[in-house]
């Protein structure tokens, strides 16, 4: 321990906060379980909120796991903030065995659902307050245990990068680089109480086995300061993946621009990705996951490997399964990222209105229809938009409307500018749309015939001519994951 601990809490505490840029009249919002690290983070906070112009705010959430103490808990924490005057949001949970569906996928135990119901909370508490930071007292020995536990589940780089200073999002963790003996030095120093969490010391829980069997085990007989050396290593870790990022997310960006250059949104172009650095590879497809799963949860380095060569080596068809139920699949030079189940069935018909938006929620895409004069229909810019003789749709029964319905195998159309008929099946293999999306992709039908693939193809029928008075211009767009 670092011998001027109880003067050094508040300075590791301002230099984090000035190296996350708090600004003045900042709202930070404090996780307050009531133990020693979150009572410090707290009183540090407000210690130094008259030098930063910060006002603070704390919530507590009751996961009512530990009966009496879990409720002595919330006690505490309302007695302390109230001592203080502190806006306190509480929350309590009945239960943590209810469906977590909402939740990131692949939450499969206790204290990752209670960590991820805490997190939600946070958040929610936060947004009531127009808070602009959430405040975590992760310290030196959660980093040290978060690093370790990685490393023995096969993380990469990212991975043993592990907790950041600031992010994701409006998180910050200021605390860090403090050791759990520092801390309670300070708060020994200020006569501050605290309460303590049983659980902590209960060894059901993989990370309580590391914090008191394996890792002081392992600084003893074999390396010690390994702790230090471990926060020290993801800080090293983190410098090289926020480099990697920065590259990875322009090729990323030149990847996805080159895709929508081929008409396909949401995919990503792979002919530069063979002349990229390996670790520049591995950080696209990081990135790619993030962005289309909305976390990263799950996905280990050997999942990574496995889509780097899928893009690399192909086959040019080839599929992976993801956690949480994704897939990557390869469509010769294009990788799509979608969910392995259809969300929603697949079946559907129904009329497009003549004037106003038709959301087709089964295919995802709305439809968006105007009624113009024809002088004013100009063309349209891609096949996203189609133009149809308004006099051609009105005819006397509910029949001779647009349709929008599911493709069906063995659909056929009549492209514009072509002679003769064509799979619908052999289109979608052309633009390489992914055959987990083509069930549920719509068609637009007019009588029975199909008149619009929307994005892909345009039928013969309906058709602005020089004899066309009005004009019926849709648009459609994609809507919903």
């Amino acid at each position: 321990m670092r011998s001027d601990a109880p003067n050094l809490v508040l300075d590791v505490i301002a230099s984090a906060l000035t190296r996350v840029g708090i600004r003045r009249g900042a709202v930070i919002f404090a996780g307050v379980s009531g133990g020693p690290d979150s009572v410090v983070l707290l009183h540090a906070l407000l210690e130094l909120r008259e030098r930063f112009g910060f006002s603070v705010a704390a919530a507590h959430l009751n996961h009512q796991l530990r009966g009496a103490e879990s409720d002595r808990d919330e006690a505490f924490v309302r007695e302390l903030c109230a001592r203080e005057k502190i806006d306190l949001r509480v929350g309590r949970v009945d239960s943590l065995d209810f469906n977590f569906d909402h939740l990131a996928p692949g939450i499969a135990n206790l204290e990752e659902r209670a960590r991820e119901m805490r997190h939600e909370f946070l958040a929610r508490s936060a947004d009531s307050l127009a808070a602009d930071h959430i405040a975590l007292a992760h310290h030196a020995g959660d980093q040290a245990e978060t690093v370790l536990m990685r490393l023995l589940r096969g993380a990469g780089a990212a991975g043993l990068a592990a907790m950041s200073e600031a992010g994701p999002g409006r998180i910050i963790r200021p605390m860090l680089t403090l050791t759990r003996a520092e801390i309670i030095a300070w708060l020994a120093a200020r006569a501050l109480p605290y309460v303590d969490d049983s659980s902590n010391a209960s060894m059901s829980a993989q990370r309580n086995r590391l914090r008191h069997q394996l890792l002081p085990a392992l600084e003893r007989e074999y390396a010690p300061g390994l702790s230090r050396r471990l926060v020290e290593l993801a800080a090293e870790m983190r410098a090289l993946d926020d480099l990697a990022r920065a590259l990875a997310s322009r090729e990323l960006d030149l990847m996805r621009t080159d895709a929508i250059r081929r008409g396909t949104d949401g995919a990503l172009e792979l002919a530069r990705f063979p002349e990229l650095h390996p670790a520049l590879q591995a950080s696209i497809l990081r990135m790619f996951i993030a962005e289309r799963r909305g976390t990263l949860r799950g996905v280990t380095r050997a999942h990574v490997a496995a889509l780097r060569s899928l893009c690399l080596d192909g086959p040019p068809n080839g599929e992976i399964d993801l956690p949480g139920g994704w897939r990557a699949a390869r469509q010769y030079q294009l990788l799509f990222l979608e969910r392995a189940m259809p969300l929603r069935a697949a079946e559907f018909a129904m009329p497009l209105a003549l004037d106003g938006t038709t959301i087709v929620t089964n295919a995802g895409f709305a439809f968006d229809s105007t009624i113009i004069a024809a002088s004013d229909a100009g063309l349209p810019a891609d096949n996203h938009s189609a133009l149809f003789d308004l006099s051609a749709l009105q005819g006397s029964s509910a029949g001779d409307s647009l349709m929008v319905r599911n493709f069906i195998p063995g659909d056929r159309i009549s492209p514009l500018g072509m002679e003769g008929s064509r799979k619908i099946k052999e289109i979608f293999i052309d633009r390489k749309l992914p055959r987990a999306r083509r069930a549920s992709y719509p068609v637009v039908t007019l009588r029975g015939e199909i008149v619009w693939l929307p994005g892909l193809a345009r039928g013969r029928s309906a058709l602005v001519s020089s004899a066309t008075e009005t004009v019926l211009r849709v648009e459609a767009r994609a809507v919903g994951n």
